[in-house]
C-alpha cells in the first residue's frame, strides 16, 4: 500500500509540508533548547511551520480552484480533505479531557474553559475563532484549521488580486494594516491580541503570499539559468537566517522564502534540492503531515501525564515525533485518505451527471 502522494513536479511541496510539521513538533517539545542560544533560536523558529503551511495552502487554493468546474465542487473537495479527520480528532480529544484521567491542556486552564458541548460544537462548525478562549483549547494547534476553511471560502473571490505584483502588494499591505489596527483595539478591550492573532484576519497575508506564487510559477516556467539559481539560493539563505537569528520579521522571511521555492523549484532547475525534498522519508512525513500536526500535542500530553516523558529536549522530541508519525499513518490510511478519495469520487460523479450527453 502506497502512503505517499504524487503531484509530479510539485512533489517537493510535500517535502516542505514535512519540514513545516516537524518544525511545529520541534517548538512544542523544545527539541534543541538544551543546545544553547542557537538551539533555542532554532527551536523558537518552529512556530513558523504554520506560516509555511498557510503559504502552501494559498498556492493550493489558487491551483485547485482554477482546475475545478465550479465553486461548489472545489469547496466540497477542500472540505473533504481536512474536515472529517479534524472532527474525529476533536471528538477523541473531548472524550479524553472529559474522562478526568488526564490534566486539561494549557490553553483550557489558562482561560478557564472546559471540554463541554459548546466548546466541541463551536470547533466543529469552524467558528472557534469567534471565541478566543476556546480557539486553541482542545488540541493546542486547532486555531489554524477554521482559518484554513475560512480561506477556502473567501480566497477564490479575491484571487484576481494575486495575478499581479502591485495588486498583491496592495492586498498584503491592507491585510497587515487591518491586523495591526484590530490587534490594538483587541488589546484595549480584552487586554490581549489573541482574538485577532487566532482569527482569519491575522493570517490572511500568509495565504495571499501563496497566490502569486501559483501564477508566477506558470508565468516563469521557461526561465532558466543563473537567475533561477540565485532566487533559489536566496530563498535558502532566508530560511537559514530566519532559523539561526532571533529578530522581528522572521515569519515574513520564511513566508517569502517558501513562495520563492514554490515559484522556481522544479526537478530540471534544482534537481539536487528536489532530491532532498522528495526522499521517501520526506514524502512519507509530508503525506501524513496534517495528521501529525493535529495529534502530536495529544500524544505528548498523554505521555507526559503518564510520566513517560521528560519535560523537553531532543529525546522527548524524538519519542513524540516517532509515535505521532506512527499514529498519523493509521489515521491517514483509515480516515484521511479514504474521505479525500470519497470527496474526489463524489465530485467526479456530479460532474459526469452535469456533462451534456
Amino acid at each position: 500500500m502506497q502512503i505517499t502522494r504524487v503531484y509530479g513536479d510539485t512533489d517537493f511541496i510535500t517535502g516542505l509540508r514535512a519540514i513545516a510539521a516537524s518544525m511545529v513538533v520541534i517548538i512544542h517539545k523544545g527539541a534543541f533548547d538544551e543546545l544553547g542560544i542557537l538551539g533555542q533560536t532554532v527551536t523558537s523558529a518552529g512556530k513558523y511551520g504554520v506560516d509555511i503551511f498557510f503559504v502552501i495552502s494559498g498556492f493550493t487554493i489558487a491551483k485547485t480552484f482554477g482546475e475545478a468546474t465550479s465553486f461548489r465542487h472545489y469547496l466540497f473537495r477542500r472540505l473533504m480533505r481536512i474536515v472529517p479527520l479534524y472532527w474525529m480528532v476533536l471528538v477523541v480529544a473531548t472524550l479524553l479531557w472529559q474522562s478526568g484521567q488526564f490534566t486539561l491542556p494549557y490553553w483550557m486552564q489558562l482561560y478557564d474553559v472546559g471540554p463541554d458541548f459548546y466548546n466541541l460544537i463551536v470547533h466543529m462548525t469552524m467558528l472557534s475563532y469567534l471565541d478566543y478562549r476556546i480557539a486553541n483549547s482542545l488540541l493546542g494547534v486547532e486555531w489554524s484549521i477554521p482559518i484554513e476553511v475560512f480561506s477556502y471560502v473567501v480566497m477564490p473571490a479575491v484571487l484576481f488580486l494575486g495575478r499581479t505584483i502591485p495588486r498583491t502588494l496592495l492586498a498584503l499591505f491592507g491585510l497587515l494594516l487591518l491586523t495591526a489596527i484590530l490587534s490594538h483595539i483587541s488589546k484595549e478591550i480584552f487586554g490581549t491580541s489573541r482574538p485577532i492573532s487566532w482569527s482569519p484576519v491575522a493570517s490572511g497575508h500568509l495565504f495571499f503570499v501563496g497566490v502569486p506564487a501559483f501564477y508566477l510559477r506558470r508565468k516563469l516556467e521557461a526561465v532558466e539559468g543563473l537567475k533561477v539559481i540565485l532566487w533559489i539560493a536566496g530563498a535558502l539563505i532566508m530560511y537559514a537566517i530566519a532559523m539561526a537569528l532571533d529578530f522581528g520579521g522572521r515569519d515574513a522571511l520564511i513566508a517569502v522564502a517558501t513562495a520563492v521555492l514554490i515559484i522556481f523549484v522544479t526537478p530540471a532547475r534544482a534537481g539536487w534540492l528536489t532530491k532532498v525534498l522528495t526522499t521517501r522519508l520526506m514524502l512519507f512525513v509530508g503525506s501524513v503531515s496534517y495528521s501529525l500536526y493535529l495529534i502530536h500535542l495529544l500524544v505528548a500530553h498523554i505521555l507526559t501525564d503518564l510520566q513517560l516523558l521528560p519535560p523537553a529536549g531532543l529525546i522527548t522530541f524524538g519519542v513524540v515525533f516517532c509515535i505521532s508519525v506512527a499514529l498519523s499513518t493509521l489515521t491517514y490510511v483509515l480516515v484521511e485518505r479514504p474521505t479525500n478519495e470519497l470527496g474526489r469520487r463524489i465530485v467526479k460523479k456530479r460532474e459526469a451527471a452535469r456533462a451534456p450527453a
